[in-house]
């Protein structure tokens, strides 16, 4: 049973109660039980009348008596009622100091990668949200518009950007969070089956037969039938025997290469070495910073980069949408395919998206940022808070307006009802039980 129809019963119950005191009174006129019963009843319904009155004039006109004065208050009230209300939003619910206070006691970097990693995406999840945004970009773009103002943007960004110093960044953090032996192990494997083909053997031939006649026709004629004798006694006696010679370079380069297979191998470990020196020098070398800015700027005056765009575009669309296939850059027996494209993303946004959580000094710089940011934004648009508050409430019409607030207090009001019933009975019984307790024997022995 809901609240209002327990209120709703006990006004009924207690009107009842009134006309049965009432008869009792008539049919047992001297008798206290039956005044004390018409006292409280009486008492009752005047209190349970008058808060339904009381609850029913905030929200309407009682039995559509629009004559009866301060009734309907809310309803009358409409406007300053909502201006109240986007005023306590603005200025004590959502106040700017309230908001900066939370602010700066809350890490939104923090709280965006654990949302993120709650969800169970995490970098993957990340990963593959963009890869269905980038499939759907693909589709819809003039990849020939698009090229011409990446062309202009990329113009103006490098112009702009220092290039030795990102590069050196970017070359720091590839060296160490990616696995860099793992990518040389395939351009040595790549470099080992080029060497191993007889193309190779055939190429070392014609470099020493090449060599050999540079140096027979070097010098005057004297000089150079001399080397020719002294060629052919070598030939005829087999002291230079070019078949030989292209075997013996073609062997121990198979062999080096195989030696490089090995991560550890001192070369390997060596380009490893001079890499990460480059990456520094790249970062802090002043000298080097000029003259990679020389030449970019040269660069850019004299090349055109939108027809390599809009190439790459294509390509980048022509494989990712039509599932085409591209050879491997080390590897021509194998095919690229679209998972691989994918799964390497993948992979690369993973890692970073792992690095950029442990790196601390990135969060914290971000988040600075990001708050920085927020309350530029609130000082310049604090008052849409109220504007929103204020735009959402006058879309209210009044009886949405009273329904609405009446829902939210209808237990309470209700029970309000119920109070002023039995509080007002209550009331009657005490009264009655002072003047015929106390009051009429008091009057009785003192007149």
């Amino acid at each position: 049973m809901t609240m209002r129809r327990k209120a709703n019963l006990s006004l009924l119950l207690l009107a009842l109660l009134f006309i049965g005191a009432a008869a009792l009174t008539y049919w047992y006129p001297g008798t206290w039980w039956s005044k004390l019963l018409l006292y409280s009843a009486e008492a009752g319904l005047v209190g349970a009348l008058a808060d339904l009155f009381a609850v029913t004039v905030l929200f309407r006109h009682p039995l559509g008596m629009r004559w009866v004065p301060h009734t309907a208050i809310i309803p009358r009230n409409r406007t300053k009622l909502v201006e109240g209300v986007a005023a306590m939003v603005e200025e004590q619910l959502l106040s700017k100091s309230m908001i900066k206070d939370k602010l700066m006691a809350y890490s939104i970097v923090d709280a965006i990668s654990g949302w993120v990693d709650r969800k169970g995406s995490g970098g993957m999840g990340i990963a593959e949200k963009g890869w269905e945004l980038l499939l759907s970009w693909l589709k819809g773009t003039d990849t020939e518009k698009l090229a011409g103002k990446l062309d202009g943007t990329v113009r103006k960004s490098l112009r702009g950007m220092n290039l030795s110093r990102y590069g050196g960044r970017g070359l720091h953090w590839l060296l160490v969070n990616s696995d860099f032996q793992k990518w040389m192990g395939q351009v040595v494997d790549y470099a080992a089956k080029r060497v191993a083909s007889e193309d190779t053997k055939k190429a070392i031939r014609a470099m020493l037969a090449k060599e050999k006649d540079n140096f027979v026709s070097e010098g005057g004629s004297f000089t150079k039938w001399l080397k020719r004798k002294l060629v052919d006694f070598a030939e005829a006696a087999d002291a230079l025997n070019l078949d030989d010679a292209a075997n013996t370079l073609y062997t121990d380069l198979q062999s080096f290469m195989n030696d490089l297979r090995d991560p550890k191998h001192e070369l390997r470990v060596l380009v490893e070495i001079r890499l990460m020196d480059l990456a520094e020098k790249l970062e802090t070398s002043e000298d080097m910073a000029a003259t990679i800015e020389r030449w970019k700027l040269e660069l850019l005056d004299e090349v055109s980069l939108q027809p390599s765009i809009h190439a790459l575009l294509d390509s980048m669309r022509g494989m990712l949408l039509a599932g085409s296939e591209l050879k491997y850059l080390a590897a021509e027996e194998r095919q690229l395919h679209v998972d691989d494209v994918k799964n390497w993303l993948s992979e690369l946004i993973g890692a970073y998206w792992e690095a950029f959580k442990a790196d601390e000094e990135t969060k914290a710089q971000l988040d600075r940022y990001l708050k920085q940011f927020i309350n530029g934004v609130m000082e310049q648009e604090h008052a849409l808070i109220g504007r929103i508050a204020r735009k959402t409430l006058e879309g209210f019409t009044e009886e949405r307006l009273v329904e609405f607030i009446e829902s939210k207090v209808e237990t309470d009001l209700q029970r309000i009802r119920l109070n002023g019933a039995f509080i007002g009975a209550g009331v009657g019984a005490l009264i009655f039980a002072f003047l015929h307790g106390i009051y009429g024997p008091l009057l009785e022995y003192l007149f």
